[in-house]
C-alpha cells in the first residue's frame, strides 16, 4: 500500500454538500472516515464499505476524541451555514465556535493534523483585491464564526492549514439550491427567470470538485501551514448571471451588501493547485430536478 492510501482521513459534515464530493474524490485513496449529524436533509445516505461512516454530532466531545485518535489528518467541514446562522444563533455558535475549539484542542492533544473550511465571506466589503493578509470585514454572523473558528485553531498551536473558500457551486450528490450559482443553473434549466439583487457586487467563485481537489491535496501536503485563499476565478453576480441565461430581472434592493475580490496565487505556488472546472463545465453535470423541495435548503432546517 502507498504511503498516500495509508494515510487515515476523518471528514466531519461528510454527508454535506461539500463533504460527499470529498469523500467520492478520497474514495480508494486513503483509508476514510466520515461523521455526519444528518441534521439537514442528508440523511439516507449509505456509504460503501470502503468508507467507516458514525452518525453524530461534532460537539459530543468524547465521540470527537474517539474519532480523532483513530486518524492522521481530520477534515473539518460540519457546520451551520450562511442564512441558518440568525436562525439559530446559539446553535450555530456551539457549532461553528466552540465545537471548532473543541477539535482544534483534541488534533493538538493526539498531534493530528487539521484542515478547517473558513469562507472568503470573511473579507466583507473590500474594494481591493484581497490576499489572505487583508484586513478582515465581517458582514454576517456565519463570517464572523469563522473568523472565531480560525482564531481558535491559532490559538491551539495544531499542525493546520486553513482554507477560506470562495463562492461554491456545482453539481453534488447533496444537493443544495441555496447556493446562488446553483439556482441560477437550475432555474435556467426550467427556462424560469432568475433574479439578480444589485449585481455589481464581485464575488470569488469555486467549484465543489476543485474544492474537494484542494482539500485532499491538502491533506497530503504535512508540511503547508496557514491560510490560504481556495478560489478559481471573480465575477460581478450579473456578469455571471448573463452567462448562464438571457433570462434575468434586475433587482435594485439588496440585503447582503458583500463585495470582493479575492486572490489565488498562493494557492497555486504553496499546494501547486489549479482549478479544472468552470460555470460552462458546471452547466452540463446538472439535471432538471424539483428544486423547491426542503430537502436542497439548508436554511430551511431548524438545528437542534
Amino acid at each position: 500500500m502507498s504511503e498516500t492510501n495509508s494515510l487515515k482521513i476523518l471528514v466531519t459534515g461528510g454527508s454535506g454538500y461539500l463533504g460527499r464530493v470529498l469523500l467520492d474524490l478520497c474514495q480508494n485513496k486513503c483509508k476514510l472516515s466520515s461523521m455526519d449529524n444528518e441534521y439537514v436533509g442528508n440523511s439516507g445516505y449509505n456509504p460503501p464499505n470502503t468508507i467507516s461512516y458514525t452518525k453524530g454530532d461534532i460537539r459530543n466531545k468524547n465521540l470527537m476524541e474517539k474519532l480523532i485518535s483513530k486518524n492522521d489528518v481530520i477534515i473539518h467541514l460540519a457546520g451551520i451555514v450562511g442564512d441558518s446562522c440568525p436562525k439559530n444563533p446559539d446553535v450555530a455558535h456551539d457549532v461553528n465556535v466552540t465545537a471548532t475549539k473543541d477539535v482544534a484542542m483534541l488534533c493538538k492533544k493526539f498531534e493530528k493534523r487539521l484542515l478547517f473550511m473558513s469562507t472568503c465571506s470573511v473579507y466583507g466589503f473590500n474594494e481591493d483585491i484581497c490576499i489572505e493578509e487583508t484586513r478582515l470585514n465581517p458582514l454576517n454572523i456565519y463570517s464572523e464564526h469563522k473568523i472565531l473558528g480560525e482564531q481558535a485553531i491559532f490559538d491551539s498551536d495544531v499542525n493546520y492549514l486553513i482554507f477560506r473558500m470562495g463562492t461554491v457551486y456545482g453539481w453534488s450528490p447533496r444537493m443544495r439550491f441555496d447556493l446562488g450559482i446553483n439556482m441560477f443553473i437550475e432555474k435556467a434549466m426550467w427556462n424560469e427567470p432568475i433574479e439578480v439583487y444589485g449585481g455589481n457586487q464581485w464575488r470569488p467563485l469555486i467549484h465543489v470538485k476543485d474544492a474537494a481537489k484542494a482539500l485532499f491535496m491538502g491533506a497530503k501536503n504535512n508540511e503547508l501551514n496557514g491560510v490560504l485563499n481556495l478560489v478559481a476565478e471573480n465575477h460581478k453576480l450579473v456578469e455571471l448571471a448573463k452567462s448562464i441565461t438571457h433570462n434575468i430581472n434586475i433587482v435594485d434592493h439588496k440585503d447582503d451588501n458583500r463585495s470582493y475580490k479575492v486572490d489565488n496565487s498562493a494557492i497555486k505556488s504553496k499546494l501547486k493547485w489549479s482549478a479544472d472546472m468552470n460555470i460552462s463545465k458546471a452547466i452540463k453535470e446538472f439535471t432538471k430536478v424539483n428544486y423547491q423541495e426542503k430537502i436542497y435548503y439548508n436554511r430551511m432546517w431548524n438545528y437542534q
